[in-house]
C-alpha cells in the first residue's frame, strides 16, 4: 500500500457514507489509533440478526501497530461493538471519560470482561500515545461527556468533532466555553473531521431547556390517566427533565427497560440523577393512582421486545394502555425505523390515547448541529480542510457544499474504506480504497453480512426448507419410502404419496446409470424443487440425505 511510516493518515471503516456504526483510524509514525467502535441496527424485520458492526479486518491485520482505542462518548453507534471485538484487538488500551467508562464496563461485564482496565481521560490534560498527542474537550450532546478529540502530530493537527451541538442551556453539563475551546485550537487546526447528521437543518437544534419547559406544561395539565414517555435511554438530560417535571407535578416515575436501568446506574456513579425521591418500583407503582404515574420506557424506535411495545400491545404483566393515557415520543426517528414506530403509534391512536411527538409538540431536541451551528464551529476552528463524517453520501456532499458557502477553502469527501493522506508537506488526498464492510452478530459469532449462511437463512424465511431422507442399500435400492419433512412450508398442501412415488421412480432410473451419491443427491434436489414450484409456487432450500445400509 502506497504510504510510509511517517505519513499522517485517516481511514474511516464505519460512519462515513451511513448513519451509525462509527469507526475511525488515524496513523502516524507507524502506529494507529482508533476513535470509536460502534454498531448499527437492522432496519429490516425479516433479517436474521439485530446487531451490525464494521468489518475491521484492515486493522486486525496490523493489530500489533494499534496503540489505543479512544471513545468519544457512550452511544451505541460509538461503543456498541467494543465488547464483541476487543479480544480480536488484542485487548488494546481503551481511553474514555468517566461516564463513558461506567457504561462500557457494564457492557464488557455482560460478556465476561469483569476487570477490563479503562484509562480515564481528563479535560485540559494532554495524553501522549506513541507519537500522537491527544487532548479532549467536552461538547454538548444528548448524553453526558461527548467529546471532541484534538490529535496533534508533527505532520499536522486534526480536530475530530465526535457528536455535538451548541446548547446555551444544556441542563446537564456546561455549555461550550468558547474561550477555552479557542485555546484548544490556537495551535491551528489543519483538518476538521466533523459531524454531518443535521446538515440539512436550517433551524437551530434547540435547547434541552425548551423541552423541559414544554414537558412541564404537559405534565402539569395532565389530570387523568398515566403518562407514558419514551426516549433514548442514554439521554440522561432528558431523563432528568422527566424526573424534574414529574416531581414538580407531584407525579411518581417508574423506569421500564434494562438499558434505562443500566444508564441510571452509570449516571449515579458520576453524580448525576441524584436527589430524586419520586422514583418507584413496579410493585410500588401498582399501588399508585394512574393519574399520578409517569412510566419512562425504552423502545422509542419501535423495538418489538422493548418496554414500550410490550406495554402498548398489552404484553406487559403489570401495566396496559388505557383510554385516558398520554403517550409521548421524546426522541427522533432513526431512518429505517419509521414503519415499526408508526405501528406502535397506530395502536396508541386506536386506543383513544393522546399521542405527542415532535410533529405536534416540542418534546424533543436534536443532539447534532444544524447549519447555523456548523457555521459557528467553522468560525471558531478556522480549519484548512474539512472532512465531513457521520452521514450518508447526501449528508457528506451537502456538508461539503455548505462549508464552501461559509468560506472553507478546502474539502475532501471521504467514505468508508478511503485511505487519506493528510501530511502538511504534501497534497491532502485519497491514496487508496481498502477492504471494509459489515459484520453481524449471530448468537455469539461474528460473521460477514454477505456470508452464505445468512443468505440461506433469508432464502428459507421466504421460500422455506425441505429435508428428504433416502435409506438405500449398497445395491442402490430404496429400503423404505423417501422421508419428506419440513416445518417451513405447508406440506399438507401437496400429495406426499405422489412425490414419494416420483422420487422412487427417479432413483431407480438414476441408479441404473451407476452415478455417485453426490450426483444423485443433486438430481433429487432439482426434482423436488421443480415439483414444489408447480404445486405451491415455491422453490425451497432442499437438503437430501442418503443413508446407506
Amino acid at each position: 500500500m502506497n504510504y510510509t511510516k511517517k505519513d499522517l493518515l485517516y481511514l474511516p471503516l464505519g460512519g462515513s457514507g451511513e448513519i451509525g456504526m462509527n469507526c475511525n483510524l488515524y496513523h502516524y509514525e507507524g502506529k494507529w489509533i482508533m476513535i470509536d467502535l460502534g454498531v448499527t441496527f437492522s432496519d429490516n424485520d425479516s433479517n436474521n440478526y439485530d446487531l451490525i458492526m464494521p468489518n475491521i479486518d484492515f486493522i486486525l491485520e496490523r493489530v500489533d501497530k494499534l496503540s489505543a482505542l479512544v471513545l468519544t462518548h457512550a452511544h451505541e453507534d460509538h461503543i456498541g461493538a467494543v465488547p464483541f471485538l476487543i479480544k480480536n484487538l488484542k485487548n488494546v488500551p481503551i481511553y474514555a471519560t468517566s461516564f463513558t467508562a461506567s457504561v462500557l464496563k457494564r457492557k464488557l461485564s455482560s460478556v465476561g470482561f469483569t476487570d477490563y482496565k479503562i484509562n480515564i481521560m481528563q479535560y485540559g490534560k494532554e495524553i501522549l500515545i506513541d507519537d500522537f498527542i491527544l487532548e479532549i474537550y467536552c461538547m454538548t450532546h444528548s448524553i453526558p461527556e461527548s467529546n471532541a478529540v484534538m490529535i496533534k502530530t508533527k505532520q499536522g493537527n486534526i480536530l475530530h468533532s465526535g457528536d455535538w451541538k451548541l446548547d446555551p442551556n444544556p441542563l446537564i453539563g456546561k455549555p461550550l466555553d468558547k474561550n477555552s475551546f479557542k485555546k484548544l485550537v490556537d495551535e491551528g487546526v489543519d483538518v476538521l473531521v466533523c459531524d454531518s447528521t443535521n446538515v440539512f437543518e436550517v433551524n437551530s437544534s434547540g435547547s434541552e431547556a425548551e423541552v423541559r419547559e414544554n414537558l412541564q406544561k404537559i405534565f402539569s395539565n395532565k389530570k387523568r390517566g398515566k403518562i407514558i414517555i419514551t426516549c433514548f435511554a442514554s439521554n440522561v438530560a432528558r431523563v432528568e427533565t422527566i424526573l424534574e417535571v414529574s416531581k414538580n407535578s407531584n407525579k411518581c416515575c417508574l423506569f421500564l427497560g434494562r438499558s434505562l436501568q443500566k444508564i441510571i446506574e452509570s449516571a449515579k456513579e458520576n453524580n448525576l440523577l441524584l436527589g430524586f425521591n419520586n422514583i418507584v418500583t413496579e410493585k410500588e407503582a401498582e399501588m399508585i393512582s394512574e393519574d399520578d404515574l409517569v412510566v419512562i420506557c425504552t423502545g422509542s424506535q419501535g423495538e418489538n421486545r422493548a418496554a414500550l411495545s410490550r406495554l402498548v400491545e398489552g404484553r406487559h404483566k403489570s401495566f396496559k394502555l388505557e383510554k385516558n393515557d398520554t403517550v409521548i415520543f421524546s426522541s427522533r426517528e432513526i431512518p429505517g425505523n419509521e414503519k415499526r414506530i408508526n405501528q406502535i403509534k397506530s395502536v396508541v391512536s386506536r386506543n383513544g390515547c393522546t399521542l405527542l411527538d415532535d410533529s405536534n409538540a416540542k418534546v424533543h431536541v436534536s443532539g447534532h448541529p444544524s447549519r447555523g451551528e456548523l457555521k459557528k464551529m467553522y468560525d471558531m476552528v478556522l480549519p484548512d480542510l474539512l472532512i465531513p463524517i457521520h452521514g450518508e453520501y447526501r449528508h457528506l456532499n451537502e456538508h461539503i457544499e455548505f462549508s464552501k458557502k461559509c468560506g472553507i477553502k478546502n474539502q475532501l469527501l471521504v467514505e468508508n474504506g478511503d485511505l487519506v493522506k493528510l501530511n502538511n508537506d504534501s497534497t491532502k488526498q485519497i491514496l487508496a480504497k481498502v477492504h471494509f464492510g459489515r459484520n453481524v452478530l449471530k448468537g455469539n459469532k461474528i460473521i460477514p453480512i454477505d456470508h452464505k449462511f445468512l443468505k440461506d437463512l433469508d432464502f428459507i424465511s421466504t421460500n422455506g426448507e425441505v429435508f428428504v431422507n433416502l435409506i438405500m442399500n449398497v445395491q442402490d435400492r430404496l429400503l423404505t419410502d423417501p422421508v419428506i419433512y419440513s416445518k417451513s412450508i405447508l406440506l399438507e398442501e401437496i400429495n406426499k404419496k405422489e412425490l414419494s412415488e416420483i422420487l422412487s421412480d427417479s432413483i431407480k432410473h438414476l441408479s441404473s446409470k451407476s452415478i455417485d451419491d453426490d450426483v444423485l443427491r443433486n438430481e433429487i434436489k432439482i426434482q423436488i424443487r421443480g415439483y414444489l414450484k408447480e404445486k405451491i409456487g415455491l422453490k425451497p432450500l432442499t437438503c437430501v440425505e442418503i443413508v446407506r445400509i
